[in-house]
């Protein structure tokens, strides 16, 4: 679990710490700052699909130990030995994030909601001169709708809510302002409106609610921020106000309106104590814009920087390489093999009973262990089901249905190869095996003792210990039972018994590479069935 949030952190902070960085180029202007900080949160959205289609550079991190593991495989005969089947750790990773990015995103939302029912208890601002002065201003700033004018009946600080129709919300006693206040509050109100930085600080809180875990990404948004609202003091500027003059009356506003709380993620407000002295700062001393080259330079900067974080991958153990890198490389070209119509293979068929007749409703799950995706269909009326458009590679198939035994298969097809099966489930309860596809080739195979079939084994493939299950503290027994041909071939495997999927498609990755010499029976080859045990163990 360690090594994945490692990866998290550093990978992500190197886009969030780049964007950072960058604001503080020379000559850059607060709206070309918002546009880098928010550029950059939008990237973190983007980069996990880089990480899949770029090709990966690996730079070793010699502080994290690997895990030490422990496969183990044994063969035996039914009901001779007992196993014990391990049962899967809880991701608690996932569950805390889970529990985190939910807690966020709900007090975000309750905001929304607070500052709606403030809105609804606010009533519209009738003063003809004050509305003269928001038309002129919209006509200025070239905002095609006139927001709606409200004044709330409790103190707040002047602010815009509302993410699909804006409202600017003003203060009970705004009508005695002066002229001068009332339209700077105006100008620097309706810039937000303009700008869109409701939406875009909204935006800002969901994706710091889904890396809440990143440190870097609360500074980003909280920086976002006051960005925003000194872009929006460049405005009231460019309209002509006096710098002096404007922020004499900022820093009235916020002596006596800045104490009022209001949800940081639902509202722009105007003036915060704990802000202000950097946004007088910047008003007295007003900065230029950047050049248009130099917006290029900063722009491709931070995409290298993204690029970057995407490629290159922190390695904490050699364990983890090959399989991040085999995952990887399939998935990618699933998803071109799936977008291009290169691959159509299809795997398919029927789920009878014991009788013949066809078991309708069974739920048929396929998954792909190479890229961590899983179909799931129900059989019609005749017990028929078909997974269509699938790319190249190993499949583990799971056929169950209520009141009789389950049935997992292994497919291993190519592009544009059309797998048909005809299943029989026995009836049963979940554990027996006794389950079988009826185009089994040949009379029904021998069963023997596991070490008649150990001592026939010729070529012996160990399993590896897969990293995604290692990271996670996954571990257990895969039991798999396995019929040989008469050439000593594997032709049907089952999982009887396994912890999780990536457990089964090592086992069944291994299994199907072994070789065994004939078994002869009155100095004829067979077929043969045995039971494989693979035990999967983390060291403490």
């Amino acid at each position: 679990m360690i090594p994945i949030l490692m990866n998290l952190l550093i990978r992500s902070g190197v886009i969030l710490a780049a964007a950072l960085l960058l604001r503080h180029a020379p000559r850059t202007g607060p709206r070309d700052r918002h546009r880098i900080l928010l550029a950059a949160l939008m990237l973190l959205l983007v980069w996990p699909l880089l990480g899949i289609t770029l090709p990966e550079i690996e730079i070793p991190l010699p502080f994290q130990h690997a895990a030490e593991e422990t496969v183990t495989v044994t063969q035996f005969i039914r009901g001779t030995s007992q196993v014990a089947v391990g049962q899967a750790s809880p991701n608690w990773l996932l569950m805390i994030w889970l529990a985190g990015a939910t807690l966020l995103l709900a007090r975000l939302a309750d905001g929304l909601l607070r500052v709606r029912k403030l809105v609804r208890r606010a009533k519209p601002l009738t003063d003809g001169a004050v509305l003269q002065i928001v038309d002129g201003e919209c006509a200025r700033l070239g905002l095609a709708q006139v927001p709606k004018l409200l004044i709330s009946s409790t103190p707040v600080v002047p602010f815009v809510a509302g993410l699909r129709r804006p409202a600017i919300i003003l203060p009970a006693d705004c009508l005695a302002w002066t002229h001068f206040r009332i339209r700077a509050v105006l100008v620097h109100e309706l810039a937000h409106i303009r700008r869109r930085d409701l939406p875009s600080q909204t935006f800002a809180t969901a994706v710091t609610a889904l890396w809440w875990f990143q440190p870097l990404a609360w500074w980003t948004r909280s920086a976002l921020r006051r960005e925003s609202e000194r872009a929006c003091d460049a405005a009231v500027l460019e309209s002509g106000v006096q710098a002096s003059n404007y922020a004499k009356e900022l820093l009235e506003i916020a002596h006596v309106f800045g104490g009022v709380q209001l949800s940081r993620s639902a509202v722009i407000s105007m003036a915060r104590r704990g802000e202000l002295e950097a946004r007088l700062y910047a008003i007295l001393n007003p900065q230029t814009h950047l050049l248009r080259g130099m917006r290029v330079a900063l722009a491709c900067a931070l995409i290298a920087a993204t690029l970057m974080a995407s490629a290159v991958r922190p390695s904490f153990n050699q364990t983890s390489e090959s399989g991040a890198h085999i995952v990887k490389r399939n998935l990618f070209s699933g998803l071109l093999a799936s977008a291009a119509g290169l691959s159509a293979a299809t795997i398919g068929g029927a789920v009878f009973d014991a009788g013949g007749r066809g078991i309708s409703s069974a739920e048929a799950s396929l998954y792909n262990a190479d890229t961590s995706t899983k179909q799931q269909v129900t059989t019609t009326a005749g017990g028929r089901f078909s997974f269509d458009n699938l790319p190249a590679g190993s499949y583990i198939l799971h056929v169950e249905k209520p009141g009789f035994a389950p049935l997992y298969r292994e497919f291993n097809v190519q592009a544009d190869d059309e797998v048909h099966r005809a299943i029989i489930l026995k009836a049963g309860v979940t554990g027996d095996s006794g389950a079988a596809e009826s185009n089994a080739p040949g009379a029904d195979p021998v069963r023997v003792p596991g070490e008649h079939a150990q001592a026939k084994l010729v070529t012996q493939v160990h399993p590896t210990y897969p990293p995604a299950a290692k990271a996670a503290g996954v571990q257990g027994t895969v039991q798999l039972e396995v019929v040989i041909s008469k050439d000593g071939v594997p032709e049907d495997i089952r999982v009887l018994s396994s912890p999780s999927d990536d457990l089964t498609q090592s086992a069944l990755e291994a299994v199907r590479q072994w070789r065994y010499s004939p078994t002869l029976l009155n100095g004829n080859p067979v077929r043969i069935v045995t039971e494989v045990i693979v035990n999967y163990t983390l060291a403490k």
